[in-house]
């Protein structure tokens, strides 16, 4: 009987080396100060304009709701290896949505879930009107994959009311929005 366990104790103990080895090498990684992936945004202001690497952009008061969701989907668009553009997504997320994604590894695998696939590297989107509502903001985006098909989803922000980010349009989530959506009362 200890034969067999010990048996299985090895098996056991290969079978999660190699499933370390296959997750390690299909994980990209990540991104180092010297690689240079820069974007731009700029407010209606001069002052509030600037050049910066997709990893290093952060919430600013200065920024509109309109304009943190431009960056965040020009960020998604342009995706890289590194994996610049989801840090960015990342960065921008709230505090409160930041305990329900979890770190930004975690964070990494789930825009790689089938439902957020489509937003990593698309082809093009169109927006919606964008809803502000006091401290809060939506907007439906249509994006066009790599494929050419069209996903919708609501970006949902909200203006930071305390800590680091006081004053900050953050993002509170982002809900795919299913055409067909099948019910039991229908």
């Amino acid at each position: 009987m200890k034969e067999i366990d010990k048996l299985f104790d090895k098996i056991m103990l290969g079978l999660g080396v190699v499933l370390l080895v296959l997750f390690w090498i299909q994980f990209p990684e990540a991104p180092t100060q010297e690689e240079h992936y820069y974007a731009s945004y700029a407010s209606p202001s001069a002052e509030t304009k600037s050049t910066s690497k997709w990893t290093y952009l952060k919430p600013d008061k200065a920024l509109s709701p309109h304009e943190v969701i431009r960056i965040q989907l020009k960020a998604l668009q342009q995706n890289d290896k590194s994996d610049s553009g989801v840090i960015t997504v990342f960065n921008f997320s709230s505090p409160t949505n930041k305990l329900y994604i979890g770190p930004i590894n975690h964070f990494r695998l789930l825009v790689r879930d089938p439902a957020y696939r489509p937003m990593l590297n698309f082809k093009s989107y169109k927006a919606g009107q964008l809803v502000v509502t006091g401290n809060t903001a939506y907007q439906l985006v249509v994006i066009t994959d790599r494929n050419g098909k069209e996903e919708a989803y609501l970006f949902i922000l909200s203006k930071q009311r305390k800590g680091s980010y006081k004053g900050c349009w953050m993002t509170e989530g982002v809900a795919r929005m299913d055409a067909f959506r099948e019910t039991s009362l229908t």
